[in-house]
């Protein structure tokens, strides 16, 4: 019995290298990734949670005091790790994770237990039936921005494509986002996103032509790349 076991596991264990070497992502295989020194895990209803996105919580922390006792909203949520992550260091703060998908939202719930932090909720919701953003003081996304027509990598094909591609050349979320904010009543402080290498001008004129009494700064990734923008309101 033990020896039918040790063949069993290994052809599991063949299946899974062969399936890797095929271009399916390793972090699947695994079931989870440490972000922002959080274990996460995450299956193929998530996206895999990217290394520069850690940078978008650097950015984040390094702007707001850490005795922020507001609101935040993470659009986008997914496996929950930016929402999880931003709850850890602002513990006073209140924390939501939207997405539309319930499954996405299932392994966000399992990771805020995994995480055990109390102030983060997350809901199933379409950004499309956000009316506005009047209960939230910090508006954070990193949404699906890569243009239908781009190409990637083998390995995104495994993901959720729904998280990974936009249309109207991958701009369609920031619109939807900062058209949102302008019929805001009681603005948002901030607004965080992560972005393509392409787009920081475009939504830098979407937030000129849109928004009102807000300035809007860009930052670089490590390879030297346009990768976040900070909107925030003026004073």
């Amino acid at each position: 019995m033990i020896e039918l076991e040790k063949q069993y596991q290994g052809k599991e264990l063949d299946i899974v290298l062969n399936r890797i070497k095929n271009g399916y992502p390793v972090q699947y295989a695994i079931g989870n990734v440490n972000f922002y020194g959080n274990y996460i895990e995450v299956n193929e209803n998530v996206l895999i949670p990217r290394y520069e996105t850690e940078f978008l919580i650097d950015l984040i922390s390094k702007t707001i005091n850490k005795s922020f006792s507001g609101s935040i909203i993470d659009l986008g949520t997914g496996s929950g790790c930016i929402a999880i992550s931003l709850a850890k260091i602002f513990p006073d703060s209140d924390v939501t994770g939207i997405d539309i998908s319930m499954e996405a939202i299932k392994v966000a719930e399992q990771n805020k237990i995994n995480n055990k932090v109390t102030n983060v909720t997350f809901k199933q919701k379409d950004i499309n039936n956000i009316k506005n953003f009047d209960l939230f003081n910090i508006v954070v996304s990193n949404p699906p921005y890569v243009s239908i027509e781009e190409e990637t990598g083998k390995e995104t094909k495994y993901e959720p494509q729904n998280a990974i591609f936009a249309i109207d050349n991958g701009l369609y979320y920031y619109k939807k986002i900062i058209e949102k904010i302008s019929k805001t009543k009681i603005k948002p402080e901030h607004v965080f996103f992560e972005i393509g290498m392409k787009q920081a001008k475009m939504i830098e004129k979407l937030c000129t032509d849109l928004l009102q009494n807000y300035s809007c700064k860009i930052f670089k990734d490590l390879s030297g790349k346009d990768r976040y923008i900070h909107i925030y309101l003026n004073k």
